[in-house]
C-alpha cells in the first residue's frame, strides 16, 4: 500500500538546494498528516513561505533512509551531520 500522507519540506529541499539534514515528527493534525516536516540545516525555517506539502513516498523517494522512521511517535527529532551520514534520533 502506496503510504498517501502529506510531509511539509522546507524550500531548499524541495528545490535541490541543500540535502535533508533535519526530520521532525509533530502530532498529526488529521488522517492525510503524517506530521512530519523535512529540512535542510539552515535555521531559518520559522515561517518558510516557500515550504511545500509532499507526499511520504515522495520524500522516501529522495530520503530513503527515513523508512524506517516514518512511524515513530510525534515528538521524534532525527538529525544526520551529512547526505552520507546515517540519522541519529536526538529527541
Amino acid at each position: 500500500m502506496t503510504d498517501k500522507r502529506a510531509v511539509i519540506v522546507c524550500s531548499h529541499v524541495a528545490k535541490g538546494l541543500h540535502p535533508v539534514s533535519v526530520a521532525v515528527r509533530d502530532e498529526p493534525l488529521d488522517e492525510v498528516d503524517s506530521g512530519w516536516q523535512i529540512r535542510c540545516d539552515l535555521e531559518q525555517h520559522g515561517d518558510d513561505d516557500l515550504a511545500q506539502v509532499w507526499g511520504v513516498c515522495e520524500v522516501l523517494e529522495l530520503e530513503p533512509g527515513l523508512a524506517e522512521f516514518v512511524e515513530y511517535a510525534p515528538g521524534t527529532r532525527l538529525t544526520k551531520s551529512k547526505a552520507t551520514s546515517k540519522w541519529v534520533q536526538t529527541k
